[in-house]
């Protein structure tokens, strides 16, 4: 009996350690009902939607460039009239002309416009021509053309050399027509002498060539 009760005692401080230690660590205990039921209500949530659209490859309201050539080859400009909107320099600004920050090229003088392909680049060339030197130019042309048996080619360039001189003042605009009529005379000297057909018209100078001939006369 003395035995026992000395094995109790050496016990008892134990068990109540034990039991200390039980009491602290908290048994795991199911989540609260309130808990899961608003963990459900938020899966179980449809949230606000919206239909996704369509993509669209023509949804643009831009503005038209008009890009393009406004004057084409011959045509009679001021000074300040564009040529060619273009976007880089596909054509290659020339003699007389400007080259704007979009690439736009304009006239800087008042004339014919010409266009010269060739260079390094393989590109046409703008230039405008003061429209005396365009008319010779035509001329000169015109005759190029004849020495090829070419009379409605040569004659298509002595109507574009009127349509110039007519556009000259003063003096230059004199001094081509007596030109334009002396080679007008020349041409169709030519034609009837080697006996060829011409298809188009002739153009008249009108009382200018009247002057010649008499000039030559006397």
């Amino acid at each position: 009996r003395g035995g026992m009760q000395r094995l109790s005692e050496s016990v008892a401080p134990m068990l109540r350690f034990m039991g200390r230690s039980l009491q602290a660590t908290p048994t795991p205990l199911a989540p609260p009902v309130n808990i899961a039921m608003s963990a459900l209500s938020m899966i179980s949530r449809r949230w606000a939607t919206k239909k996704a659209g369509g993509s669209s490859r023509n949804g643009r309201d831009s503005q038209p460039k008009m890009l393009g050539v406004k004057k084409i080859g011959g045509e009679q400009v001021e000074v300040g009239h564009i040529i060619i909107r273009q976007r880089g320099t596909k054509f290659r600004p020339g003699d007389n002309v400007g080259l704007g920050r979009d690439h736009t090229i304009f006239a800087l003088t008042s004339g014919n416009v010409r266009f010269v392909w060739g260079g390094l680049r393989k590109q046409f060339t703008v230039n405008v021509v003061p429209h005396k030197k365009y008319g010779d130019l035509c001329c000169h042309r015109a005759f190029e053309a004849m020495a090829k048996d070419q009379c409605d080619r040569a004659m298509g360039f002595l109507g574009q050399a009127k349509f110039a001189y007519n556009l000259a003042k003063g003096e230059e605009k004199e001094e081509g027509l007596k030109y334009l009529a002396k080679a007008v005379t020349k041409i169709r000297e030519t034609i009837a002498k080697k006996n060829l057909f011409l298809l188009g018209p002739c153009p008249s100078i009108g009382e200018m060539e009247k002057t010649v001939d008499a000039t030559e006369k006397e």
